[in-house]
C-alpha cells in the first residue's frame, strides 16, 4: 500500500469517529547466491505465549497514533494473549542520505514490553524516495545506521517497506537488502514487504522476489489496495488477485514458509463516482448508519451503495469474515505465517473472529469472557515509563 493511501492521521481518525461515518504454483526453494552466508537468518520466533497448536506466525503492524483512539488496540490484543509473534511499529524513515528519520513512539514499546512482544519496527523510504539506494556510500551509511539502531534498542527483528520504487531500482535494491543481510546479528530477524507481481514494467518488477527471499526471514505479499485511493471504486482485496497473487509470489521462488499473506482490516469510501477515497477503519465501518453491509462471495469483502443528499457513495472493505477467508487460504497454500494492516483499525469481533481461525483459543483465553463487540471498552492500560 503507498504512503498516501495508508497513512491515517489521527486527528483525522478522531474527527471520522466522532461524525459516526456517514457522515495485498508452488516452486522449490531457490539456490543461494554464492555470496550469500551458510549461516541462517533468525527463524520468525513466535512470542512467548506461542500455543504449539498454531501454525501460522502473526506480524502485526502497529501506527502509534492509534493508542489515541479508544479502545486501545493493546488493550484488544491482550484479550488474546500469544497470538502475534511480532509488533512493527511505524518508527523509522530511510532519507535520501541513508539518515534515518525517528517518529515518535507512542505507547507501543512499554505495552509490547510489558506483554513480552518481540518489536520489529518498520523502516519506510521517506516520501517514497530511492536516492539512497543508487550510491554505494548511501547504502552502507543507511545499512549502518539500521545495525547501528538494532544494537541500541535491541530490536527483535526490522521490517523493511520501501514503495512506490522504479523497476531501475531492481539491482540496487537487491544490493541494499544483501549488504544489510550481512551486517545484522544472527539473532535479528529480517523481513520485507513487497507488492504482489503484476508485469515486468510495473512498479513490482523493483522486487527481485528470487534474489531477495534468501537474506529475509519473511518476505509479506501486501494483497491489498487493489483499489483505493486514485482508483475507481472496487474491492481493497478481492480474493481471486489475492490467490494470483499467492500463486504468482510462490512461483517466483519465494519458499512457502517465508511468505506471509498481507490482510487489510479497513476499507476505502467513495463519494460521487470519484476516483479519490477515504481511507475507513474497519471499526469505524460498523458505525456506518445509512444501511445493511452486502457479503461479495466472489470478492469476499463487504460492499455498500448509498446516496446522502443525493451525492452517491460507495463502500468496499475486509471485514472479519475476509480476515478470516485469507487466513485460511495461508493456511490452505502452508504459507509461513499472516500479517495484519494494521492494528488499531480493527475491533473485538474482528479479534474474536481472527484468533479462532488461527486456532489459537488457549484455555486459558477460551475461559475469559470475550470483549464485546457491540460495547468496546474504552480502558486504556497504565502507563509505563519508557527510556
Amino acid at each position: 500500500m503507498t504512503p498516501k493511501g495508508r497513512i491515517w492521521g489521527a486527528v483525522a481518525l478522531v474527527s471520522l469517529l466522532a461524525a459516526g461515518c456517514g457522515s495485498g504454483q508452488p516452486s522449490a526453494q531457490p539456490k543461494p547466491h554464492n555470496n550469500v552466508k551458510t549461516t541462517k537468518k533468525a527463524p520468525m520466533v513466535a512470542s512467548q505465549n506461542k500455543s504449539p497448536r498454531r501454525t501460522l506466525k502473526v506480524i502485526a503492524f502497529y501506527d502509534q497514533t492509534m493508542a489515541k483512539v479508544p479502545p486501545d488496540p493493546f488493550y484488544l490484543l491482550k484479550a488474546h494473549p500469544g497470538l502475534v509473534d511480532y509488533v512493527a511499529p511505524f518508527w523509522y524513515e530511510a532519507a535520501a542520505d541513508g539518515s534515518i528519520i525517528a517518529k515518535p513512539e507512542g505507547n507501543a514499546a512499554a505495552a509490547a514490553a510489558a506483554d513480552h512482544l518481540p518489536l520489529m519496527p518498520l523502516v519506510n523510504n521517506a516520501g517514497g524516495t530511492d536516492a539512497f539506494l543508487h550510491s554505494a556510500s548511501t547504502r552502507t551509511t543507511l545499512v549502518n545506521n539500521l545495525v547501528q539502531l538494532i544494537k541500541n534498542h535491541h530490536y527483535a527483528g526490522l521490517n523493511i517497506d520501501f514503495q512506490q520504487l522504479q523497476p531501475a531500482d531492481r539491482q540496487a535494491l537487491t544490493a541494499f537488502m544483501t549488504q544489510l543481510y550481512h551486517a545484522l546479528p544472527p539473532h535479528v530477524a529480517l523481513s520485507m514487504s513487497v507488492v504482489p507481481l503484476t508485469n515486468l514494467n510495473g512498479a513490482s518488477s523493483a522486487y527481485d522476489y528470487q534474489a531477495l527471499s534468501p537474506m529475509v526471514s519473511a518476505m509479506v505479499l501486501m494483497a491489498y489496495d487493489r483499489h483505493g485511493d486514485g482508483t475507481p471504486p472496487g474491492p481493497v482485496s478481492p480474493y481471486p488477485w489475492v490467490v494470483q497473487s499467492v500463486n504468482r509470489a510462490l512461483n517466483a521462488g519465494i519458499p512457502r514458509q517465508k511468505l506471509y499473506l498481507g490482510i487489510a482490516n479497513y476499507g476505502y469510501l467513495w463519494t460521487d463516482h470519484s476516483t479519490h477515497a477515504q481511507t475507513i477503519p474497519l471499526k469505524v465501518m460498523y458505525q456506518h448508519k445509512y444501511g445493511k453491509f452486502v457479503w461479495n462471495p466472489t470478492y469476499k469483502e463487504a460492499y455498500d451503495s448509498y446516496t446522502v443528499n443525493g451525492v452517491p457513495h460507495v463502500i468496499w472493505f475486509v471485514n472479519d469474515q475476509g480476515a478470516v477467508d485469507r487466513i485460511k487460504l495461508a493456511e490452505k497454500d502452508h504459507l509461513g505465517g499472516v500479517a495484519f494492516w494494521r492494528i488499531g483499525y480493527e475491533d473485538a469481533k474482528w479479534w474474536n473472529a481472527v484468533a479462532a481461525a488461527l486456532n489459537h483459543q488457549s484455555v486459558a483465553a477460551a475461559m475469559r469472557p470475550k470483549v464485546s463487540p457491540q460495547h468496546p471498552l474504552h480502558h486504556q492500560p497504565k502507563k509505563a515509563h519508557h527510556h
